[in-house]
């Protein structure tokens, strides 16, 4: 089985319809998606599981990339749209996520630990992190970075 992780910028005031039609019609939630977002600036090579393993390494480290506030909101689109994230510009979360902060080695015990050990698995947690941190910085107040892995 195999993932795929995308990321896509959205309005920060279209979540609360977003959710809403993840609840009502999950392929109007589709096209809305569609019609209202926007692919981040660079692509996600890696299976979406390094992304996955990203995240958990990150929770673990008390890094939380999902603000409470849209809580309700990422539940709906998660009952549609697999595990997904909401992601808001937040002070700080930049820094922590700059791969100069994390070691190669730490990334790579992670995967191991999560039952995936591959010869670049450190390289691919340090890409994640660089992406993380490029398409967070990247975002205005008003958006939000929709993180789906599925």
């Amino acid at each position: 089985m195999s993932a795929t992780a995308s990321l896509t910028v959205v309005p920060r005031d279209s979540i609360t319809e977003l959710a809403r039609l993840a609840r009502t019609s999950p392929s109007s939630f589709r096209a809305y998606l569609a019609e209202h977002g926007s692919s981040a600036r660079q692509e996600y090579d890696w299976s979406g599981y390094c992304m996955l393993y990203v995240l958990t390494y990150l929770e673990e480290r008390g890094i939380d990339l999902e603000q409470s506030e849209f809580n309700a909101e990422s539940e709906a689109i998660n009952s549609v749209h697999g595990l997904t994230t909401l992601i808001t510009p937040a002070p700080g979360l930049p820094d922590q996520l700059d791969p100069g902060a994390h070691r190669e080695e730490e990334l790579a015990a992670h995967f191991e630990e999560m039952g995936v050990a591959f010869e670049q698995s450190g390289t691919a947690g340090l890409d994640t992190l660089r992406l993380l941190r490029d398409s967070i910085s990247e975002l205005s107040d008003d958006q939000v970075l929709l993180l789906h892995i599925g």
